[in-house]
Parts: C-alpha cells; sequence; structure tokens
C-alpha cells in the first residue's frame, strides 16, 4: 500500500471520529436551542450570516487551498509563504471588518433585521479570527494532522453545551448564538496556535503573494459564486418573505448539513489532500475518486431517502412542533444534497486538486444565474414554491459538473453513474415500500414509524448484498470493525 493511500485511510479514521462524535453532540445542542429560541431567532442570524460568510471569502482570499495544494521547495519557502498568507489575510478582515461596522445600520435595514446592527458587528470580529483559523487549519491538513484536528473540534464541541445553551435559557435571543459562536473561534485559535509548528515572524515575500495570488484569486471567484448559490435563497427570503421563514429556511438546511456531514466531513478534507499529492497520477487520481464515491455512496444515498420518507418524525425529534413548516424542505433537500455529496463535492475538489479552481468558478458561475432567475419567480409564491425552485435549479449545477470531469480529467460518465445507480435503486425501492407501510399503518402511529423504519434497512441490506463487489465491502467493514473491537 503506498504512502498516500496509508495516510487516507489514517486520516479519514480520525475524520470520522470527528464527526461521528460532533454527530452526536451538536444534534443535542441544536434540539435544545431550537426549542428556547425561535425560528424568528435563527432567521436573525441567518441574515447575520449572509454578511459574515460574505466578508470571509475576501478575507481568506483563497490562500487556505492554495497552502494545501501548493508543492514547497523547502521548508523556508513554505513559512515565508505561511506568514505572507497570514499577514495578508488578516489586514484584509480587519479592513472589512470596519467597513462592516461602518454601514451595520443599513445592511439591517436591507436584510429585513433592524434592530440587530450591533449583533452584525460584534459576529464580524469573527471574520478576523478565521482568517487567522483558517491558515493554522491548512498547515495540519496539508501534513494529514487529522487526529489533531479532531482534538481540536473536540474541545470546541462542548462550547455550545457550556455557553450557547445556558445564555438562550437565560433569554437573551439570538445573542446566544453570536456569542457561543465567537467563544468557539477564539478557542479554536488558541489551541491551534499552541499545536502550531511554524513560528510566526514578520515574513513578507510580494513574489511569493504574487504567485499565490495568481491562484487564489480564481478560487475566490469560485467562492463568490458558490456563496451566491448558497446564500441566494437566504437572501430572496429575506427580502420577499419574512425572517420567520428565513430561520426555517436555514435551520432546515443546516439541520441537513449536519446529518451528511458526518460522511462529507470525513471524506472532503482526506480527498483533496490526497488528490493534490496525486495530481500528475491521473489514473491513480481518478482510480481513489471512483473508490471513494462508490463506497460512499452506500451510505449516503439511503440516509437521503431515510430522511425524505421520515421528514415530518426528523423534525419533530430534532427541532420541535414549531419548525414543521419546514418538514417538505427537510425531505426534498436531503435528496438534494446525496447528489451534491457524490457529484459536486466530488467534482469540485478533483478539479481544484488539478489547479484548475476556474473551472470549478465557472460551475458556479453557470450555476447562479439559474438559481437567482427560479427564486425570484419562485418566491413571490410561498415558501413550498421556493423550496422546489432551490433543489430544482441545484440539479443544473451537478449537470455542469458531470460534463466537466468527463472533458477536462476524462472520468467516465457510465463508471460514475454506476456507482450512484448501485445504491439509489436498492434505497428507492426500500424507501418506496417504508412509504406504503407507514400509510398503510397510519403515518402518525408510532408503530407505523418503527414497522417503515425496520423494513427499510432490512430491505436495503438485503438487496445491497446481493451485489458482490458490496457483498465483499460489508464483510470487509464488518471484519475490521470486530478486530477493532477485540484489540
Amino acid at each position: 500500500m503506498s504512502d498516500i493511500d496509508n495516510k487516507v485511510r489514517n486520516s479519514t479514521k480520525w475524520t470520522i471520529l470527528t464527526e461521528g462524535l460532533s454527530k452526536i453532540i451538536t444534534p443535542l445542542t441544536g434540539m435544545l436551542l431550537a426549542r428556547m429560541l425561535s425560528p424568528e431567532d435563527f432567521g436573525i442570524v441567518a441574515a447575520i450570516l449572509v454578511v459574515t460568510s460574505f466578508a470571509e471569502m475576501f478575507a481568506d482570499a483563497g490562500f487556505q487551498k492554495y497552502f494545501i495544494q501548493h508543492e514547497f521547495y523547502n521548508t523556508q519557502e513554505k513559512n515565508i509563504g505561511f506568514t505572507t498568507a497570514l499577514i495578508t489575510s488578516t489586514l484584509i478582515a480587519v479592513f472589512v471588518w470596519i467597513v462592516i461596522c461602518l454601514f451595520a445600520d443599513w445592511i439591517a435595514n436591507m436584510l429585513g433585521i433592524s434592530g440587530a446592527e450591533w449583533g452584525i458587528r460584534l459576529a464580524s470580529i469573527g471574520i478576523i479570527i478565521n482568517s487567522f483559523n483558517g491558515m493554522q487549519s491548512a498547515i495540519f491538513k496539508r501534513n494529514f494532522q487529522f487526529k489533531l484536528l479532531f482534538k481540536l473540534r473536540m474541545t470546541v464541541l462542548f462550547v455550545p453545551l457550556l455557553v450557547t445553551i445556558p445564555l438562550a435559557y437565560m433569554g437573551i435571543g439570538y445573542w446566544a448564538l453570536i456569542i457561543g459562536t465567537l467563544t468557539q473561534q477564539v478557542i479554536t485559535c488558541i489551541v491551534q496556535v499552541h499545536y502550531m509548528d511554524i513560528e510566526l515572524a514578520w515574513l513578507f515575500d510580494w513574489q511569493i503573494l504574487h504567485k499565490m495570488l495568481s491562484f487564489s484569486l480564481w478560487t475566490v471567484l469560485e467562492s463568490v459564486t458558490i456563496w451566491l448559490s448558497t446564500w441566494g435563497g437566504l437572501f430572496m427570503i429575506s427580502i420577499f418573505l419574512s425572517s420567520y421563514y428565513l430561520g426555517i429556511y436555514r435551520g432546515v438546511m443546516t439541520l441537513v448539513g449536519a446529518a451528511f456531514s458526518i460522511l462529507t466531513g470525513a471524506i472532503i478534507p482526506v480527498i483533496f489532500s490526497a488528490l493534490s499529492r496525486l495530481q500528475n497520477d491521473m489514473e491513480a487520481f481518478r482510480i481513489l475518486i471512483f473508490d471513494i464515491q462508490y463506497k460512499a455512496a452506500l451510505f449516503i444515498l439511503p440516509l437521503g431517502v431515510l430522511m425524505y420518507i421520515f421528514q415530518d418524525v426528523f423534525i419533530d425529534i430534532l427541532l420541535g412542533s414549531q419548525w414543521h413548516d419546514g418538514d417538505f424542505f427537510f425531505g426534498l433537500w436531503s435528496l438534494t444534497m446525496c447528489l451534491s455529496v457524490l457529484i459536486n463535492g466530488f467534482a469540485s475538489e478533483a478539479l481544484r486538486a488539478k489547479g484548475m479552481p476556474r473551472m470549478s468558478a465557472l460551475s458556479q458561475f453557470l450555476h447562479f444565474p439559474v438559481l437567482f432567475i427560479v427564486l425570484w419567480y419562485s418566491a413571490k409564491f410561498n415558501f413550498d414554491a421556493m423550496v422546489i425552485g432551490t433543489c430544482l435549479s441545484s440539479l443544473w449545477l451537478y449537470f455542469v459538473k458531470t460534463i466537466m470531469l468527463r472533458q477536462l480529467l476524462g472520468f467516465s460518465l457510465r463508471k460514475m453513474a454506476g456507482n450512484i445507480l448501485n445504491a439509489a435503486l436498492p434505497a428507492g425501492v426500500s424507501g418506496g415500500l417504508a412509504w406504503y407501510i407507514r400509510q398503510w399503518l397510519g403515518p402518525d402511529e408510532t408503530l407505523s414509524v418503527i414497522s417503515a423504519m425496520g423494513v427499510f434497512v432490512l430491505v436495503y441490506l438485503l438487496l445491497i448484498m446481493a451485489g458482490t463487489n458490496n457483498r465483499r465491502l460489508v464483510v470487509a467493514g464488518v471484519t475490521y470493525l470486530r478486530d477493532r473491537i477485540r484489540r
């Protein structure tokens, strides 16, 4: 087994453990906060995030991706490159924060959250902190130090339990979310500084900055288009609907994202680092993508179907009865996220790892006009119409990314489709049976929910085990877990 394979396997183990534990703690805190705070509170914070997330793209300037992807000649060049990027991004972040503070009143009025001006100013401090945190994290990812990132993630996971929830219980509303997030960012910064192996100094090189910008500006352009695609819906809702639906929209997106990130959070950071090291070996590059996509589909697709069939159950358990207006969005967005991970996510990392950030940016550029046009008209009807528009417009992006993989990197579309259908067909059949059982026994009955879930899991396992490769993979996984438990 090659050195890259070993690093990928070890790194994936730590990222899976990190995401697994986070998905135990995060939903628990989310369940409590959803019952202490209203959808309007989450909507105000979501509107603030529209501003801070946009500003952070420019503060980062794409340096993180460059630092992970670039092959430095020696340690000195790497150290100078790091400090040059850190100084530049921090200065940009300070400038952006000052601008936001000056125009906070106008921003709040534009987003329909008048009265939250000081919330915008305080939350924007995180832009400066994250400009520092991001570069530190890039060092650890480049060196496959995911065990260290695991320790860091575990540390900050308890902040909501110790800070955010008590503040929400005290009744300070959306301020609890803002203060809790800032606390996490500060702790992350302190811990990463402790473990960082690059000595901080005033090392700045204009030539290195020029090289980084030639790569990073395309990454920034891609980030802007991704922002338009990701946050465009929030912006439209804040204009056409209300902070209530803004909170529903953001809350459901966050919940679905958290469910899928247990896998994507384990795969994406590792696969980009691994692909960057394999960028000159195209055959190994494609094999790695196909292998991970095949395995990921077996877990991601049934999860999406399960979340669609039991959308009301998940919402009731995780968020509470006041969030049921988001049931339909939860189910439909779960299915959409399956394709997002298996096509869009893998394609973006592959293009960036090959040094083609401008092509990934182009795909996003082709997507957001479609998204904005669809949302502009659908938002004028009602929330569910906007939900359908959001999901349908995403399919266009996945189509564009698929064509790019085929034309630019020589990926086989048949192979990609086979990887997805291998899990999609069993998941679809299992989901259909589960849905029928719920309707037959009564969708609101506890017995029907338990029975339908049991049938779904059983039928899906039986169907995938019919395939030889699937069966070998399942047996190998069970054997690995058994051996680890015995140890």
